[in-house]
């Protein structure tokens, strides 16, 4: 199995409420700082309780991991989530969405490779490619 993981720097939360409403996302797993075990050597990280230490959301049927983790990197650098739609309308729904609050990285218009495609960075900082399954 193939997990990656995102790295919040502290708005973990926030961000699984978004993807559950715009996704459509399952959340599969959630745990807090606050939960660990007095024993775990959690409590010397200085992180607030509320912080979320594992999360496992389901995504169109994928697992990602989500954390509030140690290390606070921006997201989006580096990589890209790929979604796929059965047809315009629903790409351009679902781009839309992501984009509230976020930016446009690649305006969404028809490509060689599929119907409708394009790219956007959340108010998260993920970045999104959205395109019509035509394209795989």
């Amino acid at each position: 199995m193939f997990l990656a993981t995102i790295h919040f720097p502290g708005n973990c939360d926030e961000a699984i409420s978004f993807y559950k409403e715009v996704l459509e996302a399952e959340v599969r797993d959630i745990a807090y700082f606050k939960d660990a075990p007095k024993d775990s050597g959690m409590e010397s990280l200085s992180l607030s309780p509320n912080f979320v230490m594992h999360s496992l959301i389901s995504i169109h049927g994928s697992l990602v991991s989500m954390t509030d983790g140690v290390e606070t990197k921006p997201t989006g650098d580096n990589f890209t989530f790929l979604i796929t739609e059965d047809t315009v309308d629903e790409v351009t729904a679902l781009y839309n969405k992501l984009l509230e609050g976020g930016k446009e990285v690649e305006a969404l218009a028809p490509v060689f490779w599929a119907s409708m495609y394009g790219v956007v960075e959340d108010k998260f900082g993920v970045n999104w490619q959205v395109m019509t399954s035509d394209g795989l």
